[in-house]
């Protein structure tokens, strides 16, 4: 096959600047979506960083709460107790934690009461932000490029791309293998670049893997390489004499929001129609080279206006497909769980009044508002009979996921009250293995065996009492108690929510 450098230049001008301000639009904000979160094109991704790091670090309250943090850190047993984990060393763990999620530290510390009273809950948010990131750079990042380049090769046969087309190689069933052949792709790169000269020569050798998978997400990774391979073989350097041939795009790249504007969507076009220039010399019936449509002439413009061919591919749209359930949700209706939730929300509440009476011999309102109900209670009781009823067939399960629920759900709860409202309804902090005072391992038990009783005996009763009595009744019944719920919620946020005697309230 000849090479045509003049036509593979010209086709990625036309594709990128020439079909309508719309399609362009669209092209350029998939290659600013994709530079915001770095994916590709690090000129780009360097000036966006940089640009939210300044912002960031002219805070003028920053350097006053890494301080915060330090002072904890250092004062804690680990520090303390461990020889070789020193002062110096805490103090730098919190400084590089620091400039890895900046944005966690400003946002909790919008509260400075909050911050100044959690700092290990804050050191804690920080990790598990830190933790998260980096799983979606490792697992989700790399594999993205292969959505951006799906879009990009797309857009050589059509008008108007829909956005929603970066999602069409993800599938149930072909996620995990893009994120693991994306894997091994970056890994094999990564070490032959160890070797300067073999990475270069790698690079360019399995150039075309990730749009290979981007027409085939169910490739495998042995079979992507050797297809780019057999690709690139006698094309190698042509490639990087027609990447040279727009070395304006290197320049452009290095200007903040004209290389996105410019170099960004022509550069990832270019890649595509080199993708599509060797391609179409190959074998049309390489089983691999699963899209027809591709092997076709691209979307062209037409004399006298207008556009010819509606190429059909075939990937669908995103579907993750529904995960298979051993039975219904529930067979409990709307009305059902509205009595439910008040239901609950009065055990919750007879049984903390009744706990403060053993307890303190006091008689005490112990819930947030001012009428007889604990919403979390409520909440809580809703959601286990919502999600676990389907397993009830499965005890362990349901007393497990019971547990987890729960601690989900009571964690929340007090870290925003803690967070919103500088309140505190209850503290575990004495408590056998307690997590920051918001849930303990006691509680969670009871919540356990609270899930089980809501689940297996009064979800039922509730729902064979209800089934006596018309639908009108039991809609009635609803608005009543919805009526009067809203209005006590709103007589809490004009008097303030319920801090008496014997109850959590101001921090």
């Amino acid at each position: 096959m000849q090479w045509d450098y003049k036509k593979i230049r010209k086709n990625s001008w036309d594709t990128a600047f020439h079909k309508g301000f719309k399609a362009v639009v669209l092209l350029i904000g998939v290659g600013f979506l994709f530079s915001f979160i770095g994916v590709a094109y690090s000129s780009q991704t360097s000036f966006i960083d940089a640009l939210d790091k300044y912002i960031w670090e002219n805070d003028t309250s920053l350097p006053y709460n890494i301080e915060v943090l330090k002072e904890y850190i250092i004062n804690t047993p680990v520090v303390r107790n461990i020889p070789f984990i020193t002062s110096d060393l805490a103090m730098a763990f919190v400084d590089h934690l620091s400039e890895s999620v900046t944005w966690v530290i400003w946002l909790l510390a919008t509260n400075l009461a909050y911050f100044e009273r959690n700092p290990g809950e804050v050191i804690a948010n920080m990790l598990i932000a830190v933790s998260v990131t980096a799983a979606v750079k490792f697992f989700l990042k790399n594999a993205a490029v292969i959505g951006r380049n799906r879009y990009v090769m797309e857009n050589r046969f059509e008008k108007e791309v829909p956005l929603r087309r970066l999602f069409a190689p993800f599938h149930i069933k072909t996620l995990w293998n893009v994120i693991k052949v994306m894997f091994f792709y970056n890994l094999t790169i990564t070490l032959w670049s160890l070797t300067i000269i073999g990475g270069l020569y790698k690079n360019y050798q399995y150039y075309f893997v990730p749009y290979i998978l981007a027409e085939n997400p169910s490739v495998t990774w042995r079979e992507a390489k050797q297809l780019s391979r057999a690709m690139t073989r006698g094309y190698k350097w042509k490639i990087f004499l027609t990447q040279l041939s727009f070395w304006y795009i290197w320049l452009l790249e290095l200007v903040p929001f004209v290389g996105l504007f410019i170099a960004v969507p022509l550069s990832m076009q270019l890649d595509a129609e080199m993708y599509f220039a060797v391609r179409n010399g190959m074998d049309s019936k390489c089983a691999l080279l699963l899209e027809p449509v591709f092997s076709g002439r691209a979307y062209t413009e037409l004399e006298g206006g207008g556009y010819k061919g509606e190429p059909h591919y075939k990937l669908a749209d995103l579907t993750l497909g529904r995960p298979r359930r051993s039975g219904k949700f529930s067979d409990y209706s709307v009305t059902d769980f509205i009595i439910m939730f008040f239901v609950f929300c009065l055990i919750g509440w007879l049984w903390e009044c009744g706990q403060h009476i053993v307890l303190d011999h006091e008689l005490v309102n112990r819930g947030t508002m001012y009428g007889p109900w604990i919403p979390i209670y409520g909440f809580g009781g809703v959601f286990i009979v919502f999600l676990l009823d389907r397993f009830r067939k499965d005890k362990g399960k349901v007393f497990v996921l019971g547990i987890v629920l729960c601690a989900v759900l009571e964690y929340i709860t007090s870290f925003i009250l803690d967070f919103m409202f500088n309140s505190s309804y209850w503290d575990y902090k004495s408590e056998f293995l307690n997590i920051n005072g918001r849930i303990c391992f006691s509680g969670l038990i009871a919540f356990g065996i609270g899930g089980m009783a809501a689940v297996y005996f009064v979800a039922p009763a509730i729902g064979n009492f209800l089934s006596r009595f018309g639908r009108r009744l039991r809609v009635i019944a609803c608005v009543l108690l919805c009526a009067a719920f809203l209005a006590d919620f709103v007589c809490c946020l004009i008097f303030g929510f319920n801090a008496g005697a014997g109850v959590g309230g101001r921090m």
